[in-house]
């Protein structure tokens, strides 16, 4: 077989493999592509907002930061929990965040989380449990259905947890919550 024969067959292996999902380069195409998506939104946002931000996508979730202010937002299924989030906001184990937000000053966070496979009333005695556990005293207390409403506050620090119930196309319990935690001005 001469040399271009070698080649033709060879770039016909490749196409072939390609073809069948055996790309080799498709992870590094995958990075391409996400970088570019990055860039597109990055200046979209950018555009927008009228300031510099940092977009990072990785896993199904982007984080956006934004260099002058320091806030961080995170994003989509596995968000990524900001470095320096406050550590009295629980988190379930098993649960999976969604949205997961700090300002630059750190006085506000905000979390959403989805936890599958328990009772939203089991949830909130959980939850109830861990915030008070952390120092906090209970304010309010709304309970609808399987929807409940709470404010905790602890000195200058206010937080609001809500926790809807419902069920999966398939009988499961699944449960989306949110917590908000702000520290006001003394």
């Amino acid at each position: 077989m001469n040399t271009r024969n070698t080649l033709a067959s060879a770039m016909l292996a490749s196409l072939a493999l390609m073809g069948l999902g055996c790309n080799p380069f498709a992870g590094v195409q995958e990075k391409i592509n996400q970088k570019i998506g990055e860039a597109i939104v990055e200046k979209g946002m950018e555009a927008a907002s009228g300031g510099k931000l940092d977009i990072d996508a990785e896993g199904g979730s982007f984080n956006v930061t934004d260099p002058k202010t320091g806030e961080t937002i995170s994003l989509g299924m596995g968000a990524k929990i900001p470095a320096g989030f406050p550590t009295d906001i629980p988190r379930y184990e098993g649960s999976i965040a969604s949205i997961a937000s700090l300002s630059g000053d750190k006085k506000r966070a905000v979390l959403a989380v989805t936890v599958t496979g328990v009772d939203s009333d089991e949830l909130a005695v959980w939850y109830e449990k861990a915030i008070l556990a952390n120092g906090f005293e209970k304010k309010t207390d709304t309970n609808v259905s399987e929807a409940f409403f709470s404010e905790y506050a602890k000195g200058n620090v206010k937080m609001i947890m809500a926790i809807i119930g419902q069920r999966t196309d398939d009988g499961q319990n699944a449960a989306s919550i949110q917590i908000t935690r702000e520290e006001e001005a003394n």
